[in-house]
Parts: C-alpha cells; sequence; structure tokens
C-alpha cells in the first residue's frame, strides 16, 4: 500500500472513539494555561510597576509612566508566552526602567517546562528528547533548539564545589564539614571515562570521583554504599585534585575512622593520592589488576603460559607484589611485540606495590561502585554508540547526570522554581 509516495506498513485495528475529543480537550485546557499564565504575569507586573521607586538613580527627578516594552516571549509548559511589560522614563535624563523584567526567564523556559527538557536531555539524544517533549506534552522544537534550551540552563548552574574549592585554595576558606566522630570509614575513589570528540575534535577524558562512609547491606545481601556523594567533571588534572580533596573535607575526612583510597593504579591518580591525602590507605583495583594479567598471557593460554598466568592471578588474590612479578618477570612469550606489555606491567606493579599490599588492612578489595558512578554520570549519557562531544557540550550535560546520580535532583529543581533557598 502506497500513500504520498511512503510505505505504510502497519494499520491500526482499533481506532479510539475518544481520540479526537481528548487532544481538543487537552488543547483547550492548555490554551486555559496559557491564558491564566499571563493574567498572572500581567498582576506581578503591575504590582511591581505600582511599588517600585519613581525617583530616576541617575538624576533624582521623578520618573513616569512610560507605556510598555516591546514584546517579550519565552515558552512555559502550557506553551508559548508573549508578554509586553509596563515601564517607565526619566522625563530629565531619558533613564528607563522597566520594574518587571525579572518575570521574563533569562533562558527563554519557565523552570517547569526546564526541568523537563533537562531531564530528557540527560537520558537520550537531543533529537529522541525533542521528540518526546513533541508526543508527551505538545511542545514543538526542532533539534537545535532544544539543545540551545539544555546549554541556557547549564549556564545558570552553579558549580558549588569549583566555587568552595578555589575559596579553599586561595583564602583558606574551609567548607562545612560532616563529622563522622572516628566512628565511620571514608571511602573514596577515582576513575574516568573517554568520551569521543566531535568532528576533528580529540577524545578526553572526564574524571570522577564518589566518596561514601562506608557500606551496608541492602535486598538481596548486596553491599550499597552509605551516604554516597558523586562529582565528576571536564577539567585538568590540578583542577579536579583540588575539587577532590574539597569534597574529602566536606565529607568527614577529617574526623573519619579510616580513610580508604581506591584506584585503577594511573599514575595521576597515585600521585594526587600522595600529595593530597597522605594519610589516606590507597588499596589497588583487584579487578584492574587480574584484567592486565590475563591480557598479557591471554585468554587460551596453554601449558607453562597457563601455570604462569594461574600464579599470577593467585598472587593478585593474596595481595602479594612481590612473587606478581616474579610470575610476571617468568613469562617469555613467543610474540616479541608482547614484551612491551610485560615490560609495562612490572612497572604497573612496582609503582603501586603498595597500593597492593594495602589491600591486607582493609575490606574493600574492588571497584565496581566506582564504575557504576562512571557508568551513571558519564557512559550511559556521553558514550553511547555514535556520540561524540565538545568539551563544552560535555560540560553542559555532566551536571544533570550528576544531580541524578547524587539523588539531588528534586531538591535542586524545587529550589530554580522557588520552592526552597536552601541548596548548597
Amino acid at each position: 500500500m502506497k500513500n504520498n509516495n511512503t510505505t505504510i506498513t502497519y494499520n491500526s485495528i482499533y481506532i479510539d472513539s475518544f481520540g479526537d475529543f481528548e487532544v481538543k480537550l487537552v488543547e483547550t485546557h492548555r490554551e486555559m494555561m496559557r491564558e491564566e499564565f499571563k493574567q498572572e504575569l500581567e498582576r506581578r507586573d503591575q504590582l511591581l510597576f505600582d511599588n517600585v521607586d519613581r525617583t530616576c538613580p541617575h538624576c533624582q527627578a521623578k520618573m513616569h509612566s512610560h507605556g510598555k516594552t516591546g514584546t517579550n516571549h519565552f515558552y512555559a509548559f502550557s506553551g508559548y508566552i508573549e508578554m509586553r511589560l509596563l515601564r517607565m522614563r526619566c522625563p530629565v535624563c531619558g533613564y528607563i526602567i522597566v520594574p518587571g523584567k525579572n518575570l521574563i526567564p533569562e533562558t527563554g523556559t519557565t523552570a517547569f517546562l526546564a526541568e523537563c527538557i533537562c531531564d530528557l536531555a540527560s537520558k537520550m539524544p537531543y533529537n529522541k528528547a525533542a521528540d518526546s517533549l513533541r508526543i508527551q506534552h505538545g511542545i514543538v522544537f526542532s533539534n537545535t533548539k532544544f539543545w540551545e534550551h539544555v546549554q541556557k540552563e547549564a549556564d545558570q548552574m552553579e558549580d558549588i564545589v569549583e566555587k568552595q574549592a578555589n575559596s579553599l585554595y586561595k583564602t583558606g576558606e574551609m567548607p562545612i564539614c560532616v563529622d563522622l566522630n572516628n566512628q565511620k570509614p571514608l571511602i573514596l575513589g577515582i576513575d574516568g571515562g573517554h568520551v569521543a570528540g566531535w568532528k576533528k575534535h580529540k577524545s578526553f577524558e572526564v574524571k570522577c570521583a564518589t566518596i561514601a562512609t562506608g557500606t551496608y547491606v541492602g535486598n538481596g545481601k548486596r553491599r550499597h554504599l552509605k551516604d554516597r556523594v558523586g562529582y565528576a567533571a571536564n577539567c585538568s588534572v590540578d583542577e579536579f585534585r583540588k575539587r577532590v580533596s574539597l569534597l574529602a573535607l566536606k565529607s568527614g575526612y577529617q574526623s573519619a575512622s579510616m580513610k580508604i583510597f581506591v584506584s585503577d593504579g594511573a599514575y595521576w591518580i597515585s600521585k594526587m593520592i600522595e600529595d593530597y591525602f597522605p594519610d589516606a590507605i590507597h588499596v589497588l583495583d583487584m579487578y584492574h589488576l587480574k584484567n592486565k594479567v590475563t591480557t598479557l598471557f591471554g585468554v587460551n593460554a596453554e601449558g607453562k603460559d597457563l601455570q604462569l598466568r594461574e600464579a599470577a592471578i593467585t598472587a593478585c588474590s593474596n595481595y602479594s607484589p612481590r612473587d606478581l612479578i616474579r610470575y610476571i618477570s617468568a613469562y617469555e612469550p613467543s610474540d616479541n611485540r608482547r614484551l612491551p606489555i610485560r615490560e609495562d606491567l612490572i612497572t604497573y606493579v612496582k609503582n603501586n606495590a603498595k597500593a597492593i599490599d594495602n589491600h591486607r588492612y582493609v575490606h574493600i578489595h574492588g571497584s565496581g561502585w566506582i564504575e557504576k558512578g562512571v557508568d551513571l554520570m558519564v557512559s550511559r549519557r556521553l558514550k553511547n554508540r555514535g556520540m561524540s562531544w565538545t568539551k563544552h557540550g560535555c560540560s553542559n550535560m555532566i551536571p544533570f547526570t550528576v544531580l541524578s546520580y547524587n539523588n539531588a535532583w528534586g531538591e535542586y529543581w524545587n529550589m530554580r522554581k522557588g520552592f526552597t533557598s536552601n541548596f548548597a
């Protein structure tokens, strides 16, 4: 069957007898909402106009009513809103004041609609998010317009961690810190996720931190993190170090019974722990270590290579870097191209020998919780098939995924909508 040069593959068997009525009802309701919104906007504009100081701030002359501004426009959940605001003018110097100018959203959307847009954008590509907005709420944005609204909303968000870290290292101003009374450990994990660069841009790494005060057993005897806090940023290593140290302090680092730092052994992370967390117990993630060992010897190793691989894995499980180096050094690959891999692994184990041995003193041996944080804050939104990003676009998306990870989405948007003012 052909219709307007389009091949139709499915036909509806059941036709909803109330479909047209429901669509018209919704649109009628949206028109009523838009009208009520405009009336409320006019009421607030008039109230501000009636109560503003009419003394000109420039020449102290008395200002007079001067009609209305040109048409201001923005989007609300009910649809497109157009509004002219009252203004006054100084007859002496010509200075003009628009008392109600802050009633018009700077981002072009109300907070209620902005939350919906950013929620969709943080879960799916922009084109799919724009389609979902149209289908679910009847608001039509082009992909570009949708993207612009997300970027504008992100520009209004203040990175509290960045701000407080700058204050800490510039002026020594300490943040308000949780007091753990030496009764809870503080567990810190650092990792990163590589994001593909858009067009000719190179790929880059988004750095992630997860901090918690111990674990507890949940449903199915699975362990969960207590008081979990996640943070991600696309910034330099030096900047990220400062922000992680700030987060650690706020989470109770100074009053924790034990400080445990889990990493994959990357040099910049080990150096950060050494410089910023000298009293922390650094442990190397066993999953990464065993994976490197398996990669060296091969999954299908046989004979002596298989024996060496199993012995090396056992040395990992026994937290014995000395034995591990001995077994790796005994490996003689048939392909000389694997020799650099062996030497790199030996160097890796030597550099992280203490972090391997430290497993004897702690109960945290895996990094699944860190990987999960990277997955939720970075990978699920930024690393799907075919996706690529500019650093700016990536940085504008991260705050929304971090809000969701920290279960702070509702708190932030309630503040954004004027329901609360204690988000910090």
